[in-house]
This record gives C-alpha cells, sequence and structure tokens, in this order.
C-alpha cells in the first residue's frame, strides 16, 4: 500500500486513535484533544463527527498532511502554530510563532473586564495585544466599545489586523510610548511577568518556539507592573481602572506596587485552577 492511501481503510476513529497513539510521547493526556483538533481542522467537522462508526471516504492528500503534522508536533512545537489558529473564548484566532498562543487563563482577564464594565459606549486600551485576541473578544462582545490596540512588533500587529474588527485601532509602541489618545475608560494589559531567570526552564514548547519577548518580565518579572502604575494613570478618565493578568505567585507583590503609586479598589481573582490570575485596581482621581 502506498503511503498516500495509509488511512484509506479506517473510519475516522480509528484514524484519530493512530494520531493519539503518535503524539502521545510528546502531548501525553492532552494526546486525544490533540488528535481530535487535528482531525477536525483537516475534516472540516465536528468532534462527535469524528466518532461515527461509517467509514468515509477521505479528502484528498489527508494521509500526506497528517503525517506532516505528527512529524512536526512531535518535536515539541505547538499545534496551534502547525495548524495556524487557535481557541479563545469560543472563538478561532489566527495565530503564527510571531505572537503568543492564546491560553484559558487568560479568559479571566476577559470575564473580569466584561463582568465590571458597562454595556454602553465604552474607549479602552490594550496594552501589548499580540494576537489581537483579547481586544476582539472586548469589542465584539460589546459592539459599542471602541480599542487601541498597541504592540511593539509590527508582526504581531499585522497578526492582531487579521484577527480584530474595525473598531480595534491597531498602533505601533513601545509600551506606552506612543500613545497620544487621554480619556480611556479602563486599559487591559496581559504583559510579560515571568522571570528572565526562569525562562530557560520552560517547557520546550513554549522556549522553543513562542516569542520570549512577550513573556521576559525582568528580573523579578514585576518590570511591566512598575511602568504600567506609574504610566497608566495620565491616560485614564477620573477613578478609571486597569485589568492585568499576573502570575499565579504575584498576588501580593504587584497589588503592592499598584497601591504604592496610589491606586485604590485593588482586587485580584483566581483562574480556573484557583490561583492568582487577574489585578483590578482604580485611579485615584
Amino acid at each position: 500500500m502506498c503511503r498516500n492511501d495509509f488511512y484509506s481503510p479506517m473510519t475516522r476513529a480509528e484514524i484519530l486513535h493512530h494520531i493519539q497513539e503518535k503524539l502521545s510521547v510528546v502531548s501525553g493526556k492532552f494526546a486525544l484533544p490533540e488528535a481530535e483538533r487535528i482531525l477536525t481542522f483537516l475534516f472540516n467537522c465536528s468532534r462527535s463527527e469524528l466518532y461515527l462508526p461509517q467509514q468515509r471516504e477521505l479528502p484528498a492528500g489527508i494521509s500526506d498532511k497528517i503525517q506532516k503534522i505528527i512529524k512536526r508536533r512531535v518535536t515539541d512545537e505547538p499545534l496551534a502554530y502547525i495548524l495556524g489558529s487557535a481557541y479563545f473564548y469560543n472563538k478561532e484566532f489566527i495565530v503564527t510563532p510571531e505572537v503568543l498562543i492564546p491560553r484559558p487563563d487568560t479568559e479571566i482577564l476577559v470575564e473580569e473586564v466584561l463582568k465590571n464594565e458597562k454595556d454602553g459606549i465604552c474607549r479602552f486600551l490594550d496594552m501589548g495585544t499580540g494576537s489581537g485576541c483579547i481586544a476582539a473578544v472586548l469589542t465584539e462582545q460589546n459592539t459599542a466599545w471602541k480599542a487601541v490596540a498597541c504592540d511593539i512588533s509590527l508582526s504581531a500587529l499585522n497578526i492582531a489586523g487579521k484577527n480584530c474588527p474595525k473598531n480595534v485601532a491597531l498602533l505601533c509602541s513601545d509600551r506606552l510610548s506612543a500613545i497620544k489618545a487621554v480619556g480611556f475608560d479602563f486599559i487591559v494589559s496581559n504583559p510579560p511577568y515571568i522571570k528572565s531567570s526562569v525562562l530557560p526552564t520552560l517547557d520546550k514548547s513554549v522556549r522553543g518556539f513562542e516569542p520570549l519577548t512577550a513573556l521576559d518580565g525582568g528580573p523579578d518579572g514585576l518590570e511591566f507592573y512598575r511602568y504600567l502604575s506609574t504610566q497608566a494613570p495620565p491616560l485614564l478618565k477620573t477613578r478609571g481602572r486597569i485589568y492585568c493578568e499576573i502570575g499565579f505567585d504575584q498576588s501580593n507583590n504587584v497589588p503592592a506596587i499598584f497601591e504604592k503609586s496610589g491606586w485604590e479598589n485593588i482586587s485580584v481573582t483566581n483562574d480556573f485552577g484557583n490561583r492568582p490570575r487577574v489585578l483590578k485596581a482604580q485611579k485615584w482621581n
């Protein structure tokens, strides 16, 4: 049997099991959901359709595509980069190695904004937008909201431009240096917060493929919070808010930084694993 016909005698469920076995070495307990993601992507079908008992005719070239995906994935390359997309807040986003892969924990950041901000006309700033997933979800959930999404990386902004609706303005900026507008209702940010010394110890799928500049928070991981705590207030309306994702071990240090800079009503919300994940604070005047 030639290579191109390798999967032709199999049902989708059998192909799924084969891929799961191949990925188990690198993906462990996530091998099955990754195999399901690969096949729903290639077959353009739902997860439940993968388990239908009947054998179906396979799309042309499917064997080669599956083999190429497996070959890349077993080197620890993230599946999101291989497929070119990732899901965040039940929406599919384009991702490339120029941007971080959206994580479920960041959905807590989005939820906190949606829970605390009004539904009416609103203008906000997304600092370090990356793929643009945060700004995109927020402006699609509340169509009266408008956003400025900034990033230092032009490559990242190119991806964000493909993911964001028209009510998100994109701006190349080193942190907040290029932001001239004022009067934002709130600022949202998922800044780099990993200690520089920890980066070499991260999983190979992260340190070997994702942009480390989007993860490096300086020697103690707190560099961007110090910056935001002092530089964000002039951009906000009176009593404006800021929402930041934080590391699981930063629930004391980050609030202390914002308290020292005069912010009020400071709180921290936990993520799905009951670990500190989102800081919320309010401008003092």
